[in-house]
């Protein structure tokens, strides 16, 4: 039983069991949209190199570093929710636990997806990459040298920092490993948030089950293409 305020619509929804499956779809939506438009935009990696020797990643960059304080708003709202995310996994989780302290004799997990057997675990192996990309290209801290490299005219040069960091195959590795734990993480959550939120219908119900795999999969391919391409030598290779 929730021990919320019963006048407090926050602490109802934060202390009921399905308000906190509620909060974990919203925010999960929210993630999926920014995860998807990260992966675009990081795509334009594949993109040539221009005549004025600016390529595309670096000119997207520059524009999103231009709008200044609305860009770590963004930052810090995404964090906030992958935090809110992660926090109602691991409530859900131990009061699931706590409801069933006991095991069963025999589990039977037949019928289960793969993906939803270890969202939990994969969830904070997800946090962990997230950390690392963050200290990796956000803040220059794992690679300094190639976080430090500008282009003649002063602009960020993104696209040899990007080629820098998948040159070396244990970091190229690890983010396509954790891309993948990401496409099976979202194969089962794309349909539990639209059945949390009621829009899983039996009307969309076939649609929606295809909707799940085709983003795992797009997820996948798309970000694991990107680090395979750099160490094969397919981009950068003039780099230096």
């Amino acid at each position: 039983m929730s021990s919320a305020t019963p006048g407090n619509p926050i602490a109802r929804l934060f202390g009921s069991t399905i308000g906190l499956k509620v909060v974990m779809a919203v925010t999960g939506v929210i993630w999926v949209g920014f995860v998807l438009g990260h992966m675009v935009g990081n795509l334009q990696i594949f993109l040539p190199m221009p005549e004025d020797g600016v390529h595309a990643i670096n000119k997207y960059a520059a524009m999103l570093k231009s709008t200044g304080g609305v860009l770590w708003a963004v930052r810090l709202g995404l964090l906030a929710a992958f935090a809110t995310h992660v926090w109602a996994a691991i409530t859900l989780s131990g009061r699931n636990k706590a409801a069933r302290p006991v095991g069963y004799d025999r589990y039977d997990n037949i019928q289960s997806k793969p993906s939803s057997n270890y969202m939990l675990i994969s969830g904070l192996v997800i946090l962990g990459f997230l950390l690392f990309h963050i200290a990796h290209f956000t803040m220059g801290v794992v690679q300094p040298d190639a976080y430090s490299r500008h282009l003649p005219n002063g602009m960020h040069d993104v696209y040899t920092m990007f080629v820098l960091g998948f040159r070396n195959p244990v970091f190229a590795v690890l983010y396509m490993v954790s891309n993948v734990l990401v496409g099976l993480h979202l194969h089962h959550a794309v349909s539990s948030m639209f059945q949390t939120l009621g829009l899983r219908t039996p009307g969309y119900r076939g649609l929606i089950d295809k909707i799940s795999p085709a983003v795992a999969a797009v997820v996948i391919v798309g970000n694991v293409l990107m680090p395979l391409a750099v160490l094969v030598g397919v981009i950068g290779r003039s780099v230096s």
